[in-house]
This record gives C-alpha cells, sequence and structure tokens, in this order.
C-alpha cells in the first residue's frame, strides 16, 4: 500500500467548522484510507479545545500532533488567518508520541529530557530514525529544549521541527497533542522505519564586515564581543547609541541578525536578538559559545528566494531515489515579514522543486534541524530566519506493524 497525503485548509470563523472542513477536504484526498498520522497547525486565532474537538468527530481517534503559528502555509498560499490539516496514510513506519509541559517551572532542558524518555517508551523498537518536534515558541533559550533531547537520544540524533508562534504578540503560543491543547511545552514524536524522509535548511543571509570572537556568554546571552559589551557589535557598525537601537531592536535584528560560524557549513547559524541587558549583552533566542566566530548578517529578498530553491533541491536530493510524496514546511516569520508579499513567490520556488504535492507548514518563532558539518556530525540546531523542509518520500520496504 502506497503513501498517501492529503492536505485540508479552512477560514472558517467557528474553529470546530474549520477543523470540520479541512479535515473533510484532506480525508477525500487520501482516498478515506487509515490515517498514521496528522498534523495540525493553525493562526493563533483558532487555539482553542472547539478546534480539536472538530477534528475528532470528523476523523474519530486518530494520531494528532502540531501547533499555532504567525501564518499556515499550504499549497494554493501562505495565509495569516486560517487552519491546515494534514493527514498521512503510509507503511513501514511506527512511531512513539509524547508530550511534556512545564518549561517555565521545570526548565527547558529537563522538559527536552522527559519528551525524548516518554517518546522511547512508546516507540517500542530500538530501531529510532527522526524526532519531529512541536514546542512553545516564546522560551528565551530554544537551544536548551534541544540539548534536552539530545542528552537521550544522542548529539547527532536528527531533530526536526518548529516553535509555536502568536504573530508577534509573544504572550502565549500552543501545541497540539491528540485531544489536548498544550502550552509551555513540546509536543512530538519519533519515527522507526524505513529512512523516508529528506531534510533542507537554508536562509540566504550572508555576512557583513569581519568576524568578531565572542568572549563572554551567560545562556543565551552573549555578554561580550572581543571583551566589549556586545551590543558594540550594533554601535559601531550603524553608528548609532545603544538607546537609538534599543527603539528599533526587534526590526533591527530581522534584518541583520548575528551569525554563528559552523565550521564545515557553507551558511552561519542565524540568532535574533530578543532585547540588550542592563551591561549591553545581547538576549538571544538560541546559544552561543566563548570562542566561537560571529558576524553581522544582512539579508535581502532574492537571496530569501534562492534560498528556498536551495532549501527545496536539498530535501528533494536528501531522498534520493524515493519519490516525494508531500512536505513538511517550517519559515521563520522574520523571513515572512523580510519578503513582505513576495512570500507567495517563495511558496511558488519550493513547489517548483518538490513537484505538485501536498504540503503544509507555519510561519515560526524559531526551526530545529540538522546541519551536516562532518565535524559536527550532523547535529541539529536551533534555528532563527530560516527555512527548514522536511520531504516525505515514498516506502517500498516489507511491511511492518504500525
Amino acid at each position: 500500500m502506497s503513501t498517501l497525503i492529503g492536505v485540508g485548509f479552512s477560514e472558517k470563523k467557528d474553529p470546530f467548522l474549520a477543523a470540520s472542513e479541512a479535515a473533510k477536504m484532506a480525508l477525500y484526498q487520501i482516498h478515506h484510507r487509515p490515517i498514521t498520522v496528522a498534523f495540525l497547525f493553525s493562526t493563533i486565532h483558532f487555539a482553542h479545545q472547539r478546534l480539536l474537538e472538530g477534528i475528532y468527530y470528523a476523523l474519530g481517534h486518530i494520531k494528532l500532533l502540531g501547533c499555532t503559528g504567525s501564518s499556515v502555509i499550504w499549497p494554493e498560499a501562505i495565509n495569516k488567518y486560517g487552519v491546515g490539516l494534514m493527514l498521512i496514510s503510509m507503511d513501514h513506519v511506527t512511531f512513539g508520541q509524547a508530550h511534556s509541559v512545564g518549561i517555565k517551572t521545570k526548565g527547558a532542558r529537563q522538559i527536552g529530557e522527559e519528551f525524548a524518555r516518554q517518546a522511547l517508551k512508546n516507540l517500542s523498537t530500538p530501531q529510532r530514525d527522526l524526532a519531529l518536534i512541536f514546542c512553545d515558541g516564546i522560551v528565551e533559550n530554544g537551544s536548551d529544549l534541544l540539548k534536552g533531547i539530545k542528552d537521550i537520544l544522542g548529539l547527532s540524533f536528527p531533530i526536526f521541527g518548529a516553535s509555536a508562534a502568536d504573530n508577534f504578540r509573544f504572550h502565549q503560543t500552543y501545541q497540539y497533542f491528540d485531544k489536548e491543547l498544550l502550552t509551555d511545552g513540546v509536543a512530538g514524536l519519533i519515527f522507526s522505519g524505513e529512512n523516508i524522509f529528506g531534510m533542507g535548511v537554508r536562509h540566504g543571509w550572508k555576512p557583513l564586515g569581519r568576524p568578531h570572537t565572542i568572549t563572554g556568554v551567560k545562556g543565551n546571552v552573549i555578554k561580550t564581543i572581543e571583551e566589549k559589551p556586545a551590543v558594540t557589535i550594533y554601535e559601531e557598525y550603524f553608528g548609532k547609541s545603544r538607546k537609538e537601537i534599543e527603539k528599533t531592536l526587534i526590526e533591527m535584528s530581522i534584518y541583520y541578525p548575528l551569525g554563528l560560524y559552523v565550521p564545515g557549513e557553507t551558511e552561519y547559524l542565524l540568532r535574533n536578538v530578543l532585547r540588550i541587558d542592563e551591561d549591553g549583552g545581547l538576549v538571544c533566542q538560541g546559544d552561543a559559545s566563548v570562542g566561537s566566530e560571529v558576524r553581522l548578517m544582512m539579508g535581502t529578498k532574492e537571496w530569501a528566494l534562492n534560498a528556498a530553491t536551495q532549501a527545496a533541491q536539498e530535501a528533494k536530493d536528501s531522498l534520493k531515489d524515493k519519490e516525494v510524496k508531500g512536505a513538511l514546511v517550517f519559515e521563520s516569520i522574520s523571513r515572512n515579514k523580510l519578503l513582505g508579499r513576495l512570500t507567495e513567490r517563495e511558496l511558488s520556488r519550493i513547489k517548483k522543486v518538490l513537484g505538485n504535492v501536498p504540503i503544509l507548514g507555519i510561519c515560526s518563532y524559531g526551526e530545529q534541524a540538522p546541519l551536516k558539518s562532518l565535524e559536527h556530525y550532523g547535529e541539529t540546531y536551533f534555528h532563527n530566519e530560516t527555512l527548514a523542509i522536511l520531504a516525505i518520500g515514498e516506502s517500498h520496504a516489507a511491511d511492518k506493524h504500525i
């Protein structure tokens, strides 16, 4: 039995009705075949228990995962309002689902460990191939969650996912786990089976000026760069005072994020700056380390569009001889803001490479995906301002119990 993937979308105002409409559309596309797993994404307007009730009313008991985003990406458009649902019917894979909440009280690293342990327990097989996660996007150090997962699964285990968003409100984001509406946590699964996933990760930002060395770090705060307060890197390049930079920090960080050099990689690892601390340190969404090379980065719309083509091609090539059956697409909200009206052109570029296949995703507050450097053994990192694509291929292996 081949892999079938269907995608439904709805803009109905009532969450229950929107879920029902999206479910019926997706179910029709997979010819009412049994559902292996479902992915649910919505804008923050639909984060309500009635949304999940509508899904289960239409489809019955299914395995469901997802989260809120600032926009929903589907084959027809990138919508700032709506509900998207992907249904997958496939053979030859099994998975263990899990969730863990309480990041604010327990810490992100512990929550990551709890999730990974429970997912492995539910997997019921020693073979494991990929972790797919959806986590709270309002976590200052998104890298800590990954560290917790890697503590259990290993440094080089591939993890792919997105940080939930609420359209720059920075108030509350949500994760979907079966019939539960969660916040302040992570929901996901670990896949086991034939290698049917291909990943592509690109951003397109390029370095400005000379490289600098990070000399002081505390958690997700870059305290000093070349023994000077980290904010100096912006003050010196733009010729502005700290007060002037603080007034436009969010916008400045979107267009000119920090870039961390990873040996062996063609692109830098991007970091958005959330705020400036009292000592002039830069509070970032992800981590950094002392001794790392850091530069200011610059993005243009054309570079971002080219990166979309590259990410899609990379995901497709990673599948080797397998046919692309569908894809999950996670795009940073910062990239989306940079592109503006050109976001539809970005979607067109992805589809041109992957073909006319079901696509679903969100604009997120951060992306989780591996890099490919042999020096780092393909370790997964927390990304900002990046486009991450998970292509799903056809499976041809012998049947396995699901």
